[in-house]
């Protein structure tokens, strides 16, 4: 049944029950075949495959199975989310626009309102499919997780309002929320993104080992899984007895540590047409060493010069994006005109959505600039044919490659820079954090030299497409992730056998979590809090004489709202003049929910939050007191947010 749904979505989607792509077909086969005896099903295949429609097959097979399981799609960005929802629900109206225009939907010419009832999304400030009720449910992996331990985004708030560390009571609510996921079938796409932390890695090995206690099926897939890291997952799984519950499909060649360890299948169905499409693209990868002072200059005479006009250029940090573009935007829309775009993560989420909606045009189009971050590493689905990017650990540095000669161009260049010391050495941006730019060092450095190594007069001999390649002259991509160890990939066992405890003490689960939630920042997945923050100068032009805001907080926080990562709002760089709350107030003599500016003088807690400085003194402070947003001496504008630094 699960061919027959693959095929089902093949002729929804593309209007034919083929696929060109054969490795697919063979994941197809592999999934039908071992979806009784297995649980989780790794899923290994090369940037731009089109590994989707694996997850949207999934979902259809979910619908119409016997078992009458939902479905669960979750994604580590919400970037990722937005963009297979309109691939998953199709085109449809929303008051007189249309939100996804010109999509086709999995479910076919399903009546719009039908197939808004199906497939829903849901991550903070998106209560679409509340508790992940839909049959189909597209979500963030933050909000899959917080769902998972009985704490949900809808109810958060008022879980931590009665938690004082010995409540109990939570039975009902946890079982709900619980049995939301552990009764469906659960996609995780971009998985290798889960490695880059401890936190996150520790969620994802305890996630598969409940998938396996409550015999559910749990699907990971990406393009890039380091050798290291899949005997790390390996090494867990036979420690804690799942080992045979595994099944990896990938194209790796047959002697893998793959077929050893997860599945004695064969990978026979890699897919050589795909190979020789990628293999006929013809690019160099120049490495180039730059200084600080220069870099600007040298980067915008690479593009000059170029003739090449589907230019992406990424940089580590939005500093260094926004400055490049501040400096370079009127030279540069003499190059490429309105097609001049600035992507990174201060943007609200309108603007961001917005600005992915311009990408999809953009790609029409034959000339195009697309400045950013590494917020285009993944879910982002545009090419380029002049791809400049700052140095990156391997596994980053890949997925941003991705971007780079993604549909029919054949011809192109990738420039990947660096910047050194005065010795010569890769630059120490931080010597507290040991780091380059916002990447570990150690990790940035051992990508720099293997690129080193494997050159020949400034041009590496990498093969950006292909894992693997038969060529002395070339080496795939997979050769770069090798410069992981399994060291690189922490799991705390601690923080796995917190996670399960969470289902060991029914009476009280949901508070257990909160403690766990508290203690771990915010998230169990996320490595640091994200903080909102508003402009003192948006919130002195919403607010009434009472400093009563009648936005809409949904409103509020797409129009404006930018989150941060906790340690720059710990550095407070700038000031916070108070907070934006949702407050009860009368109004036409009704008791209403209202937003309200509150001053820092007026509110003694958050004075204190704000001394003391912690993550979890701000988060409890935050969903005790129903703050949306500080309110920061900022402001937000064509760049996004940027703070006056003091």
């Amino acid at each position: 049944m699960l061919k027959d749904c693959y095929k089902q979505v093949l002729k929804n989607w593309f209007g034919k029950e083929e696929n060109e792509r054969r490795f697919i077909d063979y994941m197809v086969e592999v999934l039908e075949k071992r979806w009784k005896d297995k649980n989780i099903f790794v899923i290994e295949a090369p940037t731009g495959y089109g590994k989707s429609i694996i997850s949207a097959t999934i979902s259809l097979f979910s619908l119409k199975s016997d078992d009458s399981l939902k479905c669960i799609v979750a994604f580590p960005l919400r970037t990722l989310l937005e963009d297979q929802y309109c691939k998953f629900v199709g085109e449809y109206k929303v008051g007189k626009e249309i939100s996804c225009k010109g999509k086709k939907s999995i479910l076919g010419d399903m009546d719009q309102n039908l197939r808004l009832r199906i497939v829903g999304k849901r991550y903070m400030h998106n209560p679409d499919s509340r508790y992940l009720v839909k049959p189909i449910t597209l979500t963030t992996i933050d909000t899959l997780s917080l769902t998972l331990f009985g704490i949900p985004p809808e109810c958060l708030d008022k879980v931590v309002k009665a938690w004082d560390g010995t409540a109990g009571g939570s039975l009902g609510h946890y079982l709900f929320s619980w049995c939301s996921v552990v009764f469906s079938n659960v996609v995780l796409d971009e998985v290798h993104l889960l490695a880059d932390s401890t936190k996150s890695l520790s969620f994802l090995i305890a996630l598969m080992k409940i998938a396996v206690d409550f015999d559910q099926k749990l699907i990971l897939m990406s393009a890039t899984l380091p050798k290291s890291l899949k005997e790390k997952i390996r090494s867990y799984a036979e420690k804690f007895n799942f080992a045979d519950s595994l099944c990896m499909i990938s194209s790796t060649p047959k002697g893998s540590i793959l077929e050893t360890y997860f599945d004695k299948e064969k990978c026979s169905g890699w897919d050589s047409k795909f190979a020789k499409e990628r293999l006929k693209k013809r690019y160099n990868v120049v490495l180039e060493k730059l200084e600080e002072e220069n870099k600007f200059d040298k980067i915008l005479s690479w593009i000059r010069e170029s003739e090449f006009r589907k230019v992406i250029v990424i940089f580590n940090t939005v500093e260094e994006a926004v400055r490049f573009y501040e400096r370079n935007v009127d030279e540069l829309r003499k190059i490429f005109g309105e097609n001049v775009i600035l992507l990174h993560s201060r943007f609200s989420e309108l603007d961001r959505r917005e600005k992915i909606e311009k990408l999809k045009e953009l790609k029409k189009s034959d000339h195009y600039l697309i400045i950013s971050t590494q917020v285009i590493e993944a879910g982002v689905d545009v090419s380029s044919n002049l791809f400049i990017t700052d140095i990156a650990p391997a596994n980053s540095l890949i997925q941003r490659l991705g971007r780079f000669l993604r549909y029919d161009e054949v011809e192109g260049k990738v420039i990947v820079w660096y910047e050194t010391d005065a010795e010569g050495n890769l630059r120490v941006t931080s010597k507290v954090d040991r780091v380059y730019k916002v990447y570990d060092y150690d990790l940035t450095k051992r990508t720099l030299e293997w690129l080193k190594e494997n050159s020949e007069n400034g041009i590496v001999k990498l093969n950006v497409h292909l894992p693997y390649v038969d060529n002395p002259d070339k080496k795939g991509y997979a050769d770069l992730l090798n410069i992981y160890t399994e060291s690189d990939f922490e799991v705390r066992d601690d923080v796995i056998r917190d996670f399960e405890s969470i289902f060991l003490h029914l009476e009280n689960a949901s508070l257990i979590a909160v403690e766990k939630f508290m203690e771990m920042e915010g998230s169990f997945v996320r490595d640091e809090l994200q903080t909102p923050i508003v402009p003192k100068s948006v919130v002195d032009d919403l607010v009434d004489e009472n400093r009563i805001i009648n936005e809409k907080p949904v409103e509020l926080v797409e129009k404006f709202v930018v989150p941060i990562a906790f340690r720059k709002f710990r550095m407070r760089n700038f000031k916070i003049f108070g907070v934006v709350r949702e407050v009860e107030v009368e109004d036409n003599g009704k008791r209403v929910l209202k937003l309200k500016f509150i001053n820092t003088s007026e509110d003694s807690w958050l004075s204190f939050v704000l001394t003391r400085n912690t993550p979890k003194d701000v988060l409890k402070y935050m969903i005790k007191r129903d703050v949306l947003a500080f309110v920061a001496e900022a402001e937000y504008g064509e760049e996004g947010l940027r703070f006056y630094e003091r």
